[in-house]
């Protein structure tokens, strides 16, 4: 096929250019650029048929331009941490975030006019403890995940996730207990977590209390 007419294009372990992305890709639709070299910025705002983009391992990028025109269902974050605040707060998404850092997390939340996808996913977190900032507007997520984290709590006000209906804590080891969740929550999934899943033990670990009305409820 045609380069130009691609829909799905993944790049590894090259050397981008600034407009690398100029020459065409009208039906682009998946962008995953993984382990690269970069110029400070990126221009991909003429692919206009992009619904999903995966940036992995770029310590260069600074700024993605163009990101105003463009309308990403699913967006993926990882080890790109030198991006912008004024970069960051350009991001748009409608369906997906995953992100590995909860400081670029919450640049985006704060964002005027950003708001937070139905699923949204914190993975490979180093940080030990992350809080929502405040008023960050997370009325819209649905499905909250903290995947791989070392963080040695769950953010406090979680129960601030108004429309919050499902929960997963995977491999967070750390993680001893849960804080008080919102009443919206019909399902939680605990996996990979020792002392969590002790703490939500039935009848008496110190968080089962919290969780002893969801229908749902997957500990293992």
């Amino acid at each position: 096929m045609p380069l130009n007419l691609a829909s799905d294009l993944s790049i590894r372990g090259c050397i981008l250019a600034v407009d690398s992305f100029n020459n065409g890709l009208p039906h682009l639709k998946h962008l995953s650029i993984d382990v690269c070299r970069s110029s400070p910025s990126l221009s991909i705002g003429h692919l206009t048929s992009l619904e999903s983009l995966r940036l992995i391992g770029l310590p260069d990028l600074c700024f993605v331009e163009g990101l105003s025109s463009l309308h990403l269902k699913h967006l993926i974050l990882v080890d790109v941490a030198n991006l912008t605040a004024k970069c960051i707060s350009t991001f748009r998404v409608q369906e997906s975030l995953r992100v590995t850092s909860s400081v670029l997390l919450n640049h985006m939340l704060m964002a005027e006019g950003f708001t937070a996808p139905p699923n949204l996913t914190l993975s490979d977190c180093k940080e030990p403890s992350f809080s929502f900032e405040e008023p960050a507007n997370l009325s819209s997520v649905k499905d909250l995940n903290f995947l791989l984290c070392e963080m040695e709590s769950l953010p406090r006000n979680l129960k601030s996730l108004s429309s919050l209906e499902s929960l997963h804590i995977g491999r967070c080891p750390n993680v001893a207990s849960l804080p008080d969740l919102p009443s919206s929550l019909q399902r939680i999934s605990i996996s990979g977590c020792p002392v969590l899943k002790k703490n939500c033990q039935e009848p008496d670990g110190e968080s089962w209390p919290k969780i002893s009305h969801l229908r749902w409820k997957h500990i293992y």
